[in-house]
């Protein structure tokens, strides 16, 4: 609960999803990723009570931009369900759903078409942990559901909070699902033969990089692989959408690249890449 008693964003989220989410495959399953932005936008442990018309018009402009995202109106009919949920279950008195208000995008013109925009590519060693993750969430689906099962039969559902930790679980778990099918949908495996016999820096190399920061000439070389943002990134791996990882992209063998830090601007030299 958030302090003053209410629901917070987080709870009413996994409440929506344990009801409504956990049946729904194909497209459907978007559902669940795009609350999920829009909690975190909202602030997770934010009251739901606490959710104005202007936030949520906020977030409608962020979704829809500069009117060029195609799936704006999915995206934000799928926040309107939800607040409607809230609604009758009394979660909030306020009909917040009103003020999602969907219009359809402006269409693109360029000459990639939303195929090629929407691929993501991922090392092989990526897909197969990401595989390999949304297994295990699946295998994890009847005991989250016996646990709803079980925390429900206490009737007083509106102090149980073993009913409630339940769901949140189960809404957190059935996010990641619905997360990593959307990744798994676009991904395409990048081509490991072609980044090595590449010269510059593409996504799933080996990057050996020195600090040649002023004051830093002595700093020992370290080695990186380039991932894409979706994979589960180690201390030995950095995202192509890091700082760091877009200014390797694309430089060869002794380049230099300055790099802006919370330590300020920082440069690295590019020993080698494999």
């Amino acid at each position: 609960m958030a302090p003053n008693g209410h629901t917070t964003l987080i709870q009413a989220f996994g409440q929506y999803v344990s009801k409504h989410v956990v049946s729904m495959k194909g497209d459907k399953a978007e559902t669940s990723k795009e609350l999920q932005r829009f909690v975190q936008w909202c602030g997770p442990q934010k009251s739901m009570v606490d959710v104005t018309p202007s936030m949520i018009g906020d977030y409608v402009e962020r979704v829809i931009g500069s009117g060029t995202t195609p799936q704006a109106p999915e995206r934000l009919q799928a926040v309107r369900q939800f607040l409607s949920f809230a609604h009758k279950e009394k979660i909030i008195e306020r009909k917040l759903a009103q003020h999602v208000r969907v219009r359809r995008a402006r269409p693109r013109h360029g000459t990639g078409s939303l195929q090629e925009e929407s691929q993501i590519q991922l090392t092989a060693e990526g897909h197969e942990e990401l595989v390999t993750e949304l297994e295990t969430l699946k295998a994890r689906r009847p005991e989250l559901s016996e646990a709803i099962r079980l925390a429900a039969a206490d009737k007083d559902v509106r102090e149980n909070a073993p009913l409630e930790a339940a769901r949140e679980d189960s809404g957190r778990v059935e996010g990641r699902i619905s997360e990593i099918e959307q990744t798994l949908n676009h991904a395409v495996v990048v081509d490991a033969a072609a980044i090595a016999r590449s010269r510059v820096v593409n996504l799933g190399a080996v990057v050996s990089v020195q600090d040649v920061s002023p004051g830093r000439r002595s700093a020992q070389p370290a080695d990186y692989t380039v991932v894409s943002a979706s994979e589960v990134k180690p201390p030995e791996k950095i995202s192509n959408v890091s700082p760091l990882g877009k200014a390797l992209l694309g430089r060869a063998v002794g380049h230099e690249v300055e790099v802006k830090t919370p330590r300020g601007m920082m440069k690295y030299k590019i020993l080698g890449i494999s």
